[in-house]
This record gives structure tokens, sequence and C-alpha cells, in this order.
């Protein structure tokens, strides 16, 4: 009987629980307005931007790359709170080794990384990377929501969608960014909080359209 209670008691210690936050950026106007320019078929709920909470902190992608924070200075920085928090289980992977995950993502050649500069608000936003680190990098079985995930091809799928994706993709617009430490060569560690107040009023420009970060 002492062995098995020592045995839970290690595993506890050892395993950290991981939970997926979920923002609206459009602070409600999406539900409103994007059947008005999307369609009724292609209206969506929220514009969602993802982070994953583990070992105390919020881990998040934008246009400086893959970040790190306090959960609470991330949220009051934007003044933008969860509108749901989902459970994705339990990892065993270390800090130390996660963050290194993270880092060589930021810093590794090709497309295919989180890199800053990779950013793309269609293609490679937050909420794939949120549903990278859960599966990949933390190792679970579980990630982001396929509806969370699907939001940027159900903008893309209806007319004013396929009109305004030049648009967009021109615009070069990003997720949140600052507040955090970096995890790229081109983060000093952290960054001004206007930085990431300003991006974030550039993303509300996408409410109707329904693009995520």
């Amino acid at each position: 009987m002492s062995v098995t209670t020592s045995t839970a008691s290690s595993t506890d210690v050892t395993s950290s629980d991981v939970h997926l936050a979920i923002y609206d950026l459009s602070h409600g106007m999406a539900r409103s307005l994007s059947a008005q320019f999307l369609g009724q078929q292609h209206a969506i709920d929220i514009i969602p931007h993802t982070g994953i909470i583990v070992y105390g902190k919020e881990y998040y992608f934008g246009s400086m790359g893959i970040e790190a924070s306090d959960p609470s200075q991330f949220r009051q920085s934007r003044n933008i709170f969860p509108i749901e928090t989902q459970h994705l289980g339990r990892t065993s992977v270390p800090r130390e080794d996660f963050e290194q995950w993270c880092r060589s993502l930021s810093l590794g050649p090709g497309e295919s990384t989180y890199a800053g500069h990779n950013y793309d608000l269609l293609h490679r936003n937050c909420n794939n990377f949120s549903h990278h680190a859960a599966t990949v990098g933390l190792q679970l079985s579980r990630g982001a929501p396929e509806w969370v995930l699907n939001v940027p091809q159900r903008f893309l799928s209806s007319p004013m969608g396929q009109m305004m994706r030049p648009m967009l993709e021109n615009m070069q617009l990003s997720g949140p960014t600052g507040g955090g430490t970096g995890f790229g060569s081109n983060n000093s560690g952290s960054s001004n909080n206007n930085s990431g107040n300003s991006t974030m009023a550039n993303n509300h420009m996408g409410a109707g359209a329904g693009a995520s970060t």
C-alpha cells in the first residue's frame, strides 16, 4: 500500500496540468457581424486566439515568435480574458525540455518554424501553435479543437473571404505580441505592451471576416 501511495505522489510531482485558454479577439463583434459580412452559412461566433497554460506560464505565438508570460500579465495588458479554458491533460515533459522545444522551433531554418517572420494569419497562427505545442511539444493526445483550427478555412470558403484574402495577406496582420519572454533570436525577452495592444486592434479589423490569430 505504501508503494502505491509513493508512486502516485511521484507522478503528481513530475507531471503538470495543461490548459488551453481560448479568447475572442472580436469581443463579441464576430457573433453579431460575421453573418452580415460572410453570409449565414459561413458565420462564426468568435475570432479565436489561444494560448497554452502550463508550468505557471502562458505560451503563445505571434509576430514576435513564440513567447511566454504570466497569464494575468498577458490578459491585463491587453484587456482581454478567456471565454473558455479547456483542460487538455497532464504532461510529464519537463519545463526545460518544452522550452528548448519552443526555442528550436523559433530558431530553426525553413518556413515550417514558428519564427516571428513566419507568422501567417491564415495558415500559421497562434491556434496552429497551440495545437502543435500540446500534441508534439507536451506530448498530449488532445490539442486545440477543430472548430478553432477551422476558422480561417471557414472564412476563406465564403465569397467575401475570397475577395478579402489578398488584402488581408498584404496587410500582414499579426498576432498579439509583447510583455512576455521570447524564444527567438529577434526577441529581447520582453517588449512594449503598447505594441501588443496596437496589434490586437489591427486584428479587430478582421472581426467581420473571421480570421484568427
